[in-house]
C-alpha cells in the first residue's frame, strides 16, 4: 500500500508539471539536446526564491539541511555551498546551473514570488491548493544539460517548514547523492584495473579502483592502497577475518585501533603507527550496501604527532563468506579543506562488493 501510494504521489506531480517541463524538448520545442551544458561547482547548489523568504525562517530551514557541517572533518565544512538567486534576476547564465532549487509558497504575494509562480502552470496552482501533501518535484535538463532542479513549494510558509523539517535527511540525500554520481562518472573513467583483479581473485571482494593509486600493502588478511601527490594522499584499506564474535561492533574504536596498530605502521620507523584523535568522533549504525554496520567519522593521527586528518569506515559481516570486514579511507592532505577529498574516499568505498554480490 505504502508504496502504491507514492507511485500514485510521484503520477499526480508529474502530470502537474506536465504542460510547462516537457522531458523531450525545451520550452521553445527544440530538443533537449542542443541545451547548453549545466555549469557550477562542486556541492553548490542555487536556490530561487524571494530574498524575503531566504533571509526568513524558510531560508533557515534550508540552511539547516543543506548548510550543516560535515561531521568528522578537522574543520567547519558545510554540506552545501547555497546561493540565494532573486527570480526577478534570472538569467541564462543562472539558468544553466547544475544544481538549483526553486522555493514558492502561495501566500506570498509580492513581486518577487510571483514570479517565481510563473514556473507552475494554472493547473498545478490548483492541485497544490487542493492537497497540502503536495511539496516537492525533482526535474532533469530543464535549462540545461546534466542539470538537477528541485521544487519546493506549499500553500503556505509553514506548511513548507514543516515538510522541510520532517524530510531533512532525505532532502539533503538526494543532492548527496547527485553530487557522489557526478564524482563517480569522473572518478572511474579510468581505473586500475589489475590492483582490482588481485583484490577479487585473492581476497574475494571488489573495489573500484580509480587510476592513479597504487597497491601499497597486499596481506593474507589485509590490503592497502593509496595515492600520493606532492601536497596530499588519498588512503583505502580493508581488513577481514572469520566472524565469530560481535565484540568489534560493541566497540569499533577498539577494534580500529587493534587494526591500525598491527597493520598501519611505519616501515622505516616501526615504533611509529596510526591511531585516534579522541575529539571529534561520529558513529552511528547504518546499512551499507544492504548489510547492518557501524560507522564512524573522526580523526586520524599518528603516533607521534606529525601527521592527521579525518577518515570514514564501516564495520560490517558478510554472511555467505562468514568474515567480519573492516573498511576505511582516510585523506592526508595538510593546509587544504577535506570535505571534497573524503567526499571521493565514499564514493570508493561504496563500490565494495564482496561474497554472493560477486556472482
Amino acid at each position: 500500500m505504502i508504496v502504491k501510494k507514492i507511485q500514485n504521489l510521484f503520477l499526480i506531480l508529474i502530470t502537474i508539471f506536465a504542460a510547462s517541463c516537457s522531458s523531450g524538448t525545451n520550452k521553445n520545442g527544440g530538443s533537449k539536446s542542443h541545451l547548453p551544458v549545466a555549469r557550477g561547482e562542486a556541492n553548490a547548489i542555487l536556490c530561487v526564491m524571494d530574498t524575503s523568504q531566504w533571509n526568513g525562517p524558510i531560508g533557515d530551514a534550508l540552511r539547516d539541511i543543506f548548510s550543516e557541517y560535515v561531521p568528522g572533518l578537522p574543520q567547519d565544512e558545510a554540506y552545501f555551498k547555497l546561493r540565494n538567486i532573486n527570480p526577478l534576476k534570472m538569467n541564462n547564465i543562472l539558468k544553466t546551473g547544475k544544481s538549483m532549487i526553486f522555493v514558492s509558497t502561495m501566500d506570498n504575494q509580492g513581486a518577487q514570488s510571483r514570479a517565481m509562480q510563473n514556473y507552475f502552470t494554472t493547473s498545478s496552482l490548483e492541485k497544490i491548493l487542493q492537497d497540502t501533501s503536495l511539496y516537492r518535484l525533482p526535474q532533469k535538463n530543464q535549462f540545461a544539460r546534466g542539470q538537477e532542479i528541485l521544487h519546493l513549494f506549499g500553500q503556505t510558509g509553514d506548511q513548507l517548514i514543516a515538510h522541510l523539517k520532517r524530510d531533512k535527511e532525505v532532502l539533503r540525500n538526494y543532492f548527496l547523492n547527485i553530487e557522489n554520481e557526478r564524482i563517480a562518472k569522473g572518478l572511474f573513467k579510468v581505473r586500475e584495473k589489475q590492483i582490482e583483479k588481485t583484490l577479487r581473485d585473492a581476497h574475494g571482494f571488489d573495489v573500484q579502483v580509480p587510476y592513479g593509486y597504487d597497491l601499497a600493502k597486499n596481506q593474507r588478511d589485509f590490503i592497502w592502497v593509496r595515492l600520493l601527490d606532492p601536497e596530499y594522499e588519498k588512503n583505502i584499506f580493508v581488513h577481514y577475518r572469520p566472524y565469530n564474535s560481535r565484540d568489534p561492533f560493541d566497540d569499533v574504536l577498539a577494534f580500529r585501533e587493534e587494526i591500525t596498530s598491527s597493520y598501519m605502521r611505519d616501515i622505516q620507523k616501526p615504533d611509529i603507527f596510526m591511531t585516534l584523535q579522541t575529539e571529534n568522533m561520529n558513529i552511528r549504525e547504518v546499512n551499507f550496501k544492504g548489510k547492518y554496520a557501524k560507522e564512524v567519522r573522526g580523526l586520524w593521527k599518528l603516533s607521534d604527532i606529525s601527521g592527521g586528518g579525518p577518515f570514514v569506515s564501516y564495520v560490517f559481516v558478510d554472511e555467505s563468506q562468514k568474515r567480519m570486514y573492516y573498511l576505511e579511507g582516510y585523506v592526508y592532505a595538510p593546509s587544504k579543506d577535506k570535505r571534497e577529498f573524503m567526499q571521493e574516499i565514499e564514493v570508493i568505498l561504496n563500490t565494495f562488493r564482496s561474497g554472493e554480490e560477486l556472482k
